[in-house]
C-alpha cells in the first residue's frame, strides 16, 4: 500500500468517527508521534540544553555508593 493510499485509508477512517474522545485521542497520539521525531533541544533554553549537557556528560556512577558503604552509614544512624 503506497503512502497516499495509507493517508486515504486514514483520513476515510477518521472522517467516519462520531465520538468526540476518540477523535481528542487520535488527535493527542498524532501530535505526540510527530513532536517525538522533532529535535527537543529547540525547545530548550540556552541554559536548560548547558544543563541537560552537563548532566549527560557526568559519569553514571558520580552519586552512588557501594552497598558495604550504605550498610555502614544504616548501620551508624540507627545507632543514633
Amino acid at each position: 500500500m503506497s503512502i497516499q493510499q495509507m493517508q486515504q485509508q486514514l483520513i476515510n477512517q477518521i472522517s467516519a468517527v462520531n465520538n468526540e474522545d476518540i477523535l481528542r485521542m487520535l488527535g493527542e497520539e498524532l501530535s505526540y508521534s510527530l513532536q517525538s521525531h522533532a529535535d527537543i533541544s529547540k525547545l530548550l533554553t540556552d541554559v536548560d540544553l548547558k544543563e541537560l549537557t552537563m548532566l549527560a556528560s557526568e559519569p553514571i556512577d558520580k552519586n552512588t555508593m557501594s552497598l558495604s558503604e550504605f550498610n555502614s552509614i544504616m548501620e551508624q544512624w540507627r545507632m543514633k
